[in-house]
């Protein structure tokens, strides 16, 4: 039986309320949409997007839904309109000739030779958002930082100095019960 006492994953980037999140069809990936105009893609084990999807016109994302072939994803927003994505960005569709494939592979091997170095890490992870979106981010870390200080200061200060912290995990189960 599954233990709800601590949760198996937190899922963080949206500067706003997430209104929907959809599982991939294969289990190892799921997209959510959020307030804050955007749609982010998440690999299952890791806690940060590997991806975010925006646009201008788009406004707040209210529904998310994958392709059943997931290589698509469909997402429903204020606007009215209904936006399909890729699930793999940067991968074309379509029949790919032996020398096509043969450079991706090549580039694959390239990268994960190299991905050691801080230059090719910072290129890989680098990812474009739009202004509003990263001011807001910076603003919630200041923020967090700030809580974080906070529950720093009382601690050494009093007699929770002597209690075991607890891991953010069981932090978010603990807040719901609450």
């Amino acid at each position: 039986m599954r233990s709800v006492q601590r949760a198996l994953n937190i899922y963080k980037g949206h500067v706003a309320a997430v209104m929907d999140v959809d599982w991939s069809p294969d289990g190892r990936g799921l997209i959510s949409g959020s307030y804050d105009r955007t749609l982010r893609l998440w690999n299952r084990d890791e806690g940060v997007s590997r991806d975010i999807y925006h646009t201008k016109r788009m406004q707040r994302v209210f529904s998310v839904a994958w392709s059943p072939d997931a290589n698509f994803v469909l997402s429903g927003s204020d606007d009215g309109n209904v936006r399909l994505w890729r699930a793999h960005a940067s991968k074309r569709q379509g029949v790919k000739s032996a020398r096509h494939r043969q450079a991706l592979e090549y580039n694959d091997a390239l990268i994960e030779r190299y991905s050691h170095m801080p230059e090719i890490r910072r290129i890989r992870r680098h990812r474009h958002i739009p202004k509003v979106v990263k001011k807001a981010g910076e603003i919630k870390q200041e923020e967090l930082k700030a809580i974080k200080r906070r529950e720093e200061n009382e601690r050494k200060h009093t007699k929770k100095q002597f209690e075991k912290r607890q891991s953010e995990r069981d932090k978010a189960v603990l807040a719901r019960e609450k």
